[in-house]
């Protein structure tokens, strides 16, 4: 796992923060643990999209030009609903 040093904090926030956590009976640094894990956790609607559109583009460029291609969805419920 990663280590971060966090440098020039404000010390009126720092103060904050300590007592927030002695009052949730936690650390300052699983305080900060946890907002970076906030902050850094997912991806916006725009990123998603992003995301999706070169699935897209990798997809259509994967094709083999002339032949059929049956959609992976199309597969899946094929085998679901076959009798195992």
């Amino acid at each position: 796992m990663g280590q971060m040093l966090v440098r020039q904090l404000d010390d009126v926030k720092l103060a904050r923060l300590k007592a927030r956590a002695k009052e949730q009976r936690t650390s300052v640094e699983a305080l900060a643990r946890e907002a970076i894990h906030q902050a850094a956790g997912g991806f916006s609607a725009e990123e998603k999209l992003a995301l999706v559109r070169q699935m897209q583009e990798a997809t259509a460029r994967a094709k083999i030009p002339g032949a059929e291609q049956t959609p992976g969805w199309k597969l899946i419920r094929e085998d679901r609903d076959r009798d195992h």
